[in-house]
């Protein structure tokens, strides 16, 4: 959790004390202190240090969490009492600078810990609160520290109301690493579900990512619980099923969902980006030149494409053409690609199965004057 996020939590915490006398038993986000271990001759730091240095990084490790200071918890009933700090613990805290405190951590950790200290009251009796925010990396201590009851190259994390040290047994560090791997997860899903509400409908556990590129599908393991990745052989070929399904999708004969049909399995969302085999009309103009033995114009070339019944004008726009400019059924060979989504920028393109329609009709003079008009001149 986000120091912000603490700030909302501790504030619901003290509200319902005040209301009605309630607060959570210690567990993977909440902890109590009575009293600070106090020794004379030391810097407020090191005992801050001494009492809470463990603690933070165990909270930090886990979800986060909150040190209510100046109360107390009855270990057999669970119950917590609000009896206050001593005044000597309020002033050393007072006089706490957090900025030293941080450069403590960064020695020891080579990173920086968020952390926040502020007081606060109920009746008369005075407290403080220890808010420590989630790190995104999992702190590792780089040096010793016996005085701070931290070892070198131990992970410690919140677990159970406890500090737990991860890498005491190999169970303990598998354990660890299977609370981070759900915590990615969670994450991933959340992240998706924000960028595609679509998916909230779907649900996140049953979309399928499919990565043709490295032969990869990715999607939620139901036995695990978590988010994992496989290898899949993907027929990529011209007649592979993977290209059958994007065509499918890509003339619309799949992907719709009705009402009455039930829940989806799968439902496609975005659109399907065709790259690597397309040209412009000036492209393909070039290499139809390259292969034939005909003069011909890019007037010309719109004529044959007109021909052919790929558009409905043989004076079509290639940018921004007219809705209903190219005929259905033909977008193997021509489509509108949309260069820019905000300005709804687009063009017509071609594949290089256009190319060899093209030249076959450019060839064969004896349509050259029903399209045309004319017989077209051979190239000298």
């Amino acid at each position: 959790m986000t120091l912000k996020e603490l700030v909302i939590k501790f504030d619901e915490i003290v509200k319902d004390f005040k209301d009605y006398g309630y607060s959570p038993k210690e567990n993977n986000l909440f902890d109590y202190k009575m009293m600070l271990v106090i020794k004379p001759n030391e810097t407020e730091v090191e005992t801050f240090m001494k009492n809470f240095a463990k603690d933070i990084i165990s909270f930090a490790n886990g979800q986060g969490g909150i040190i209510l200071i100046g109360f107390q918890e009855n270990k057999i009933t669970g119950e917590i009492h609000d009896k206050g700090l001593e005044e000597v613990d309020q002033e050393l805290l007072k006089k706490l600078d957090l900025n030293l405190v941080s450069q403590k951590f960064k020695s020891i950790l080579q990173i920086g810990i968020s952390i926040d200290l502020q007081p606060f009251q109920i009746a008369t009796r005075k407290f403080y609160s220890l808010l420590i925010q989630k790190s995104v990396d999992t702190l590792i201590p780089v040096k010793e520290c016996k005085e701070y009851k931290i070892k070198k190259g131990d992970i410690y994390y919140r677990d159970s109301a406890k500090n737990e040290h991860a890498n005491s047994s190999s169970s303990e560090f598998n354990r660890f690493l299977q609370l981070k791997a759900n915590e990615k997860s969670k994450e991933f899903m959340e992240i998706w579900s924000n960028l595609l509400p679509e998916m909230v409908d779907i649900n996140p556990r049953e979309v399928l990512i499919v990565n043709p590129n490295q032969n990869k599908i990715y999607g939620f393991n139901g036995k695990d619980k978590k988010l994992a990745g496989s290898n899949v052989e993907i027929d990529k070929s011209k007649d592979g099923v993977f290209n059958i399904i994007l065509n499918a999708i890509s003339a619309g004969e799949i992907g719709k969902i009705s009402d009455t049909e039930g829940k989806p399995i799968y439902k496609i969302v975005g659109e399907i980006k065709r790259g690597g085999d397309h040209m412009t009309i000036s492209s393909l103009e070039k290499v139809v030149k390259e292969k034939t033995k005909y003069k011909f114009t890019n007037v010309q070339l719109k004529c044959v494409i007109h021909y052919l019944g790929w558009v409905n004008d043989a004076n079509f726009k290639v940018e921004k053409p007219p809705k209903g400019t190219i005929q259905k059924g033909f977008d193997k060979y021509l489509w509108e690609e949309i260069l820019d989504q905000h300005t709804k920028r687009s063009k017509i393109v071609f594949t290089q199965e256009a190319k060899h329609q093209i030249i076959n009709i450019v060839e064969d003079k004896s349509k050259h004057q029903k399209i045309f008009g004319k017989e077209l001149c051979i190239k000298e």
